[in-house]
C-alpha cells in the first residue's frame, strides 16, 4: 500500500474515532485497528495523538464547501447572499455529522488545536471578507440593512445560530415539542434562522 493511501486510511479512521469520542476519549489503538495498520506506523507519520487530531481538523476544514463558488455570491442580492451562506452552513453540517462533534470538542478545549497556520483561520477570514462584509455593505448602500453592521460580529452570530440545532440537538428537542434530530426539525430551524437573521439585519 502506498504512503498516501495509508495516511488516507489513518485519517479516515481517526476522524471517526475523534468524532465519536473527542480527543480525550479517542484511542490510537482503535484508530490503528480501524485503519488496518499498527499503532507504531501511526506514530511514524504523526508523532502524537494531538498532532493526528490537528491533521484531522485541517482535513475537515479543507473539506468544507461553504465557498466552493465564491464568485456566485458577488452577483447575488444582499439578502439572497445571506440566505445562501446560511444554507451552505446547514448543508455542510447535514452532510458531515462529524463537524458538530469537532466544533463542540474544540469549544471544550478552547480551540487549542487550531493554530495560526491552520486553514480554518484564513477560511473564516475569507467568509467574513468575501461574503458577509460585501453583502452587508451592499445591503446598507441599497437601504436594506442597518448601517455600520460589523462583519466579524455578524459572521459569528450567523454561524452560532445556524449550527445551534446541530450542537444542541438533544437539549433543544427535550425542551420543546420538536425533534431537532429529524429532517423536519432541522429544516424548521433552517427556515427560522434565515427569517430571524434577515429581520435582524433589515433597516
Amino acid at each position: 500500500m502506498s504512503k498516501t493511501k495509508t495516511i488516507e486510511k489513518i485519517l479516515n479512521a481517526a476522524e471517526k474515532e475523534f468524532a465519536l469520542r473527542g480527543i480525550d476519549g479517542a484511542k490510537v489503538e482503535t484508530i490503528a485497528k480501524e485503519a488496518g495498520v499498527t499503532k507504531q506506523l501511526i506514530y511514524h507519520y504523526f508523532k502524537t495523538k494531538d498532532q493526528l487530531y490537528s491533521a484531522i481538523l485541517e482535513s475537515v476544514s479543507s473539506g468544507m464547501q461553504i465557498i466552493a463558488d465564491l464568485d456566485a455570491y458577488r452577483d447575488l442580492h444582499p439578502e439572497e447572499a445571506i440566505r445562501q451562506f446560511v444554507n451552505a452552513i446547514f448543508d455542510e453540517f447535514i452532510k458531515h455529522p462529524s463537524y458538530s462533534a469537532f466544533t463542540l470538542d474544540q469549544a471544550l478545549h478552547g480551540g487549542e488545536h487550531i493554530t495560526q497556520s491552520s486553514i480554518f483561520i484564513p477560511s473564516t477570514r475569507t467568509y467574513i471578507n468575501e461574503i458577509i462584509a460585501p453583502a452587508l455593505r451592499q445591503g446598507e448602500k441599497q437601504g436594506l440593512f442597518k448601517k455600520e453592521l460589523d462583519p466579524d460580529t455578524m459572521f459569528w452570530m450567523i454561524f452560532q445560530l445556524s449550527t445551534a440545532c446541530f450542537l444542541n440537538q438533544k437539549v433543544m428537542s427535550e425542551t420543546s415539542n420538536r425533534d431537532f434530530s429529524s429532517k423536519e426539525g432541522i429544516e424548521f430551524w433552517r427556515d427560522a434562522t434565515i427569517t430571524f437573521i434577515i429581520d435582524a439585519l433589515k433597516a
